[in-house]
């Protein structure tokens, strides 16, 4: 993440957008889907559990999901998707600019620090077959690479699978997840790192907590809140700033390196912004991959017109409700949208 454009583009397009209110949100991606179709003539819904959801056209299944996954979604394709370095090696085939990754497993861990030294650029350290942030290290060299490799290991000792990290050079830009639906651009939702903007006349930890409350009044991201941990005071540290510090106007500070909006980082909807050209390697992004054909991808670029952009990661179980309810932007609807396409592709084949 290149902090210097990111604030550009906050400076240029979003500080001055207002805050999104919702009168009333909807909890969880499958009860939207619910609402959606109880709107469509002659269509039911079905919940099979409390993941799993079926779409009926005059009593005849139509689609289904399940968590984010739509019908369409095969397991070849989700399986492909969840091991990132089989995705590179795909799109890197088919021409798709995305990282240039090495592959290391526990006996690794030498090699990986040797790489660190010699590397003149930072690098990501971040679990092969992991989504959501987990595990994840940014601004990775020799000074911090035990710290990187304990951090995947960490989130791996959690789980069943067996330890296998990517380490790659982190590339220039910003990230933004482009959602595609059905083949088709849908949205795009910046994902910024927990900041708050100065106004010169609050501190640093008045400043969070009016930020918090405006997550409050956000359906998506009201049990996500800015957290003052260990990590966002080291960071205040680092700018030679301390909770009680008050920032001038305008001044923006992030408390987080990574975006992961768990961690109180910000959405904004920006899809009036992106480039035909960066919506167009999200579209074909998911061309290149077997059995999927709507998921989220994120893309690395420079600028909205961006021509040579880069996909870092393609996640077929990218979590839809996000773009109906996103901090500031106009708000999407993918989950509508999604069962829209779906409807129509039955009734298409029911008419031939």
């Amino acid at each position: 993440m290149d902090f210097d454009i990111l604030k550009k583009i906050m400076s240029d397009h979003l500080i001055n957008l207002h805050i999104n209110q919702y009168d009333n949100g909807v909890n969880g991606t499958l009860k939207l889907a619910e609402n959606h179709i109880k709107s469509l003539p002659e269509c039911t819904s079905e919940r099979m559990s409390s993941s799993e959801i079926k779409f009926y056209y005059k009593n005849k299944l139509f689609g289904s999901m399940n968590g984010q996954i739509p019908s369409t979604s095969d397991k070849k394709g989700i399986r492909l998707c969840k091991d990132k370095m089989k995705t590179e090696n795909l799109l890197s085939t088919n021409e798709i600019s995305t990282t240039e990754s090495i592959l290391l497993e526990e006996k690794d861990y030498d090699k990986g620090l040797e790489i660190a030294k010699k590397s003149q650029r930072p690098l990501v350290l971040k679990p092969l077959n992991m989504y959501g942030g987990r595990g994840i290290t940014l601004d990775v060299d020799e000074s911090n690479f035990e710290f990187a490799w304990n951090n995947a290991k960490k989130e791996y000792d959690e789980t069943t699978k067996i330890f296998k990290v990517l380490l790659q050079p982190i590339l220039s830009g910003v990230e933004t997840r482009m959602l595609v639906v059905e083949n088709k651009f849908n949205s795009a939702i910046l994902r910024v790192p927990a900041n708050i903007v100065g106004d010169g006349l609050h501190t640093v930890n008045e400043l969070i907590n009016k930020k918090n409350t405006a997550r409050m009044m956000n359906p998506h991201l009201k049990r996500l809140p800015i957290k003052i941990s260990d990590v966002v005071k080291h960071n205040l540290e680092q700018l030679g700033k301390t909770l009680n510090s008050i920032l001038e106007k305008d001044e923006i500070v992030f408390l987080h390196n990574s975006s992961n909006i768990s961690l109180g980082g910000d959405s904004y909807e920006i899809s009036h912004l992106v480039g035909d050209s960066l919506k167009k390697l999200a579209e074909d992004t998911i061309k290149v991959i077997p059995g999927i054909s709507t998921a989220g991808v994120d893309i690395m670029f420079e600028s909205f017109n961006d021509s040579s952009a880069s996909v870092l990661e393609v996640n077929p179980g990218a979590n839809l409700r996000m773009h109906h309810y996103p901090l500031k932007g106009e708000p999407k609807t993918p989950v509508n949208d999604l069962i829209d396409l779906l409807l129509k592709d039955f009734k298409n084949k029911l008419n031939k």
